[in-house]
């Protein structure tokens, strides 16, 4: 296979010549971008959740081109295309992690505050699939929350509750102390209430096979709420991904650093050695968010496709950044051009830091390398141990636990821009200062398309997150049935119904968990 090339166009002249050249130096900024800490415009954190972006006047063509994110920085506020939308993502991680009860509150206890928070109300997908073929069943005389890891009843994980399987990969990830990564995913009410009853008909829910097919007997064609921007904007259909590890203060862990909950773990039995279930309390700690909310149709921002605005969040000591990584705006150097390739080269970490999915000890292996099973011959693939360290001998060494590495920089105005909003954070004395908005996606049409191999439905192109994509950040071949390292290009490719021709699902993948069986492929035993 020839080997993939990477550009970025500088001019009409070199878009055309379609060669990688290495990234030239990145223009002196004098253009800041700012902080909008509040989606009414005051200059302080508040509970209020964004349903569209603010002003951004580049968008208000047909078609937009890469100016702005693939090339030299912009140096005006009209030539800033990103930035509404990165502060649209912040505004909806503060609104959303608000303390539950406390939108009265000022910052300083709404984001300070012990308890769930907003988004914690919203609906598990359970609530509205029905839970796995088996589950722990394990006493809850705490009345904890339950992080439910189910089954087949045949040692396969199910979907339709809490996960240790990445949606995107279908493979675990384990944390430096030995434990599998934990994953759960939510909606708010409007996604909700569409879900069950789509164009106000019950008959025709998508939480069911039947439903399905009715709906696709009617031909209908499935369009989740969207946002509105008329009079003062309601929120669309909101989608919460959230990824977890086990915090372990004896082994180093900061609890600190993070926002945390005390759980009662759940495992179902036939995914653990010896047969017995897992009933453990644990405290999880928040290291992955992505928030997706379908966005408003605005004349004024014809450039923005009607589809939905990704926006995902880590927690800031997951991973080191790749000493040669790619670059949103500045694409890849040769040295550097990892595109297509399961590792994106050795890791740059900082001495200071204790990583959650790094360890420095290591540094001599391959990174984001997916762990190999120990047995492939009997099920369960990935084995749980009863007690901690749970993954512990369920994956043969040295990749018991992966060297992750962030494959792709993150864009230089949001870098910016996070350093803002981490102060503010700071200023109140908030676990989420230790928070990173690693990037905010949203879909059109871009030029130049032609010789560049990356998607040209989304911008930027590429935007993963280290724990809940961890194998394929650089993944852009989808010719083998693997899913891109693009939020948009995933879910837009292969997000589909269950039933007759498996009709495309408006890039949400919930509607397949009606056949929880087939939602995700066969468990793969190693790469």
């Amino acid at each position: 296979m020839s080997k993939l090339l990477l550009i970025f166009s500088m001019s009409v002249v070199a878009a055309a010549m379609f060669l990688l050249r290495p990234a030239p130096a990145p223009a002196l900024v004098s253009f800041t971008p700012r902080a909008q800490l509040c989606v009414d415009g005051s200059a302080t954190l508040c509970a209020k959740l964004p349903a569209a972006i603010g002003q951004d006047s580049a968008l208000g063509g047909k078609r937009f081109g890469y100016s702005g994110i693939l090339g030299p920085l912009p140096q005006t506020v009209g030539a800033d295309v990103e930035t509404p939308f990165d502060n649209m993502a912040w505004q909806m991680f503060v609104a959303l992690n608000w303390a539950q009860g406390a939108s009265g509150q000022p910052p300083l206890k709404g984001l300070s505050a012990v308890g769930p928070r907003v988004w914690q109300a919203y609906r598990p997908v359970s609530a509205l699939f029905g839970n796995s073929y088996r589950t722990g069943s394990c006493a809850n005389p705490r009345r904890l929350p339950v992080f439910a890891i189910g089954s087949n009843g045949n040692g396969t994980p199910a979907p339709n509750n809490e996960e240790y399987f990445q949606a995107s990969t279908n493979l675990p990830l384990v944390d430096v102390n030995g434990n599998w990564t934990l994953y759960e995913r939510r909606v708010n009410d409007v996604e909700a209430s569409y879900l069950l009853a789509p164009n106000g008909d019950p008959t025709q829910t998508l939480t069911s096979l039947s439903g399905q097919l009715r709906f696709i007997k009617n031909r209908s064609v499935i369009k989740f709420t969207a946002a509105s921007i008329v009079p003062a904007g309601a929120n669309g259909s909101i989608e919460i991904k959230a990824s977890w590890r086990v915090l372990d203060r004896s082994a180093g862990d900061d609890p600190s650093h993070y926002y945390t909950q005390p759980v009662l773990l759940s495992v179902a039995a036939d995914l653990v050695r010896g047969g017995q279930p897992v009933c453990d309390s644990v405290t999880v700690g928040l290291v992955g968010m992505h928030i997706i909310q379908r966005n408003a149709v605005d004349p004024a921002k014809s450039a923005l496709q009607d589809k939905w605005i990704w926006a995902t969040f880590e927690q800031s000591e997951n991973a080191p950044l790749a000493s040669v990584p790619c670059s949103v705006n500045m694409a890849c150097t040769p040295a550097g051009n990892w595109i297509n390739k399961p590792s994106c080269g050795a890791a740059a970490p900082a001495a200071s830091v204790r990583y959650s999915y790094y360890d420095p000890a290591l540094k001599g292996l391959a990174t984001n390398i997916a762990p190999m099973s120990r047995d492939t011959n009997v099920q369960p693939y990935y084995p749980w141990n009863r007690a901690r360290p749970y993954a512990a001998g369920g994956t043969t060494a040295p990749m018991s636990r992966p060297q992750v590495t962030r494959c792709w920089a993150i864009y230089p105005l949001t870098a910016q821009i996070n350093t803002q909003w981490q102060a503010a954070l700071a200023s109140v004395n908030t676990p989420f200062r230790y928070y990173t908005l690693v990037g905010t996606q949203w879909g059109g049409n871009v030029e130049p398309r032609r010789g560049i191999p990356l998607p040209s439905n989304a911008v930027p192109a590429m935007l993963s997150n280290t724990t809940l994509e961890t194998y394929i950040q650089n993944n852009v071949d989808t010719a083998k049935g693997r899913a891109p390292g693009s939020c948009i290009g995933c879910h837009g490719t292969f997000a589909s119904l269950s039933v007759g021709s498996q009709p495309k699902s408006d890039l949400s993948f919930l509607p397949s968990l009606v056949q929880p069986e087939s939602a995700r492929k066969k468990v793969p035993t190693a790469r």
